[in-house]
């Protein structure tokens, strides 16, 4: 009873911080972790984050952590200073720094990169590799991360804040990986998807493509080729469904929902859900516009 009680317990302190996690964020920081050679390291050196926002990462650059002179860093001391940060933590009981030979460590780059764009995409994943960085720069350097990032390969400009004119770029490769919408079976030309056809997966999506990432914005398009079944689905690719064609009658709808008039009336045009087209009233031969809201049936508005 004890041993289903300790276990029940343990569950629920999971899902707490599983919540809380998801909430509020993560900030991760490696038993050992590669810095630059700094006078002052910061927390914003250090971390890894998950789903925190642009305004918690500023707030991590003015928190110091250690010196030039530090060789490790206790728990308890970031406990103590990271304690009004609000997000879910995750602690080595000492965290040993290492100083790579170049005033830029690569993998100090990496963590700030990453970071700085899982903070503008939350649900995303990314793998940075970095081809090169400045020798010319001195300890104190800094990088500017407001420029699109939203590219296969990026260029980031860095500077020395003592020594403005010891300047020069970071080059990296950036690749981002989403939960996309994919089709679990193969898709003929022409046939409309349907909710039932739709699962997801974590996939590579190359910079600048115009990939399908939801299921709400599959479901009632047409196919305008053959798409294999676990493809990577393209706007292109697609068109909305036809479900009304020219020379349909159809139920147009007018009113509110305590009184609503129906009429009888003819399509002058083919749309799809949402479209505003023409009609022809079928007994006064009049003609007026209205909105396709399902198969056979269109709203006056």
């Amino acid at each position: 009873m004890k041993i289903l009680s300790s276990i029940f317990i343990s569950l629920v302190i999971f899902l707490v911080a599983f919540k809380v996690s998801a909430k509020q964020g993560e900030i991760i920081i490696s038993s050992a972790t590669e810095i630059s050679p700094r006078d002052i390291i910061t927390a914003y050196d250090i971390v890894e984050t998950n789903n925190i926002s642009r305004e918690t990462l500023e707030r991590l650059k003015n928190i110091v952590v250690a010196t030039s002179k530090s060789a490790r860093i206790t728990k308890d001391d970031l406990i103590k200073k990271l304690r009004m940060v609000n997000s879910y933590f995750m602690f080595p009981s000492e965290v040993k720094l290492l100083r790579s030979k170049q005033y830029i460590s690569r993998m100090e780059v990496e963590r700030k990169i990453k970071n700085h764009l899982l903070a503008n995409c939350k649900k995303c994943d990314f793998k940075i590799n970095i081809n090169s960085v400045p020798k010319i720069v001195t300890s104190d350097w800094e990088m500017d991360l407001n420029i699109d990032l939203n590219k296969k390969t990026i260029m980031v400009p860095v500077y020395s804040i003592s020594q403005p004119d010891k300047k020069g770029w970071i080059t990296a490769e950036v690749k981002k990986y989403v939960n996309v919408a994919l089709l679990n079976r193969d898709l003929k030309f022409g046939e409309p998807i349907t909710e039932a056809m739709i699962t997801s997966d974590i996939r590579y999506v190359p910079a600048g493509s115009d990939v399908v990432l939801t299921k709400e914005a599959l479901i009632g398009m047409q196919a305008t080729k053959y798409i294999p079944a676990g493809e990577l689905i393209s706007y292109r690719d697609l068109k909305r469904e036809t479900v009304l064609k020219k020379g349909q009658i159809v139920k147009a709808v007018f009113g509110k929902e305590a009184f609503e008039v129906s009429i009888s009336a003819l399509a002058e045009e083919s749309g799809a859900i949402g479209d505003v087209i023409k009609f022809k009233n079928i007994d006064s031969q009049k003609m007026f516009s209205a909105k396709i809201e399902d198969r056979g049936v269109v709203r006056i508005e």
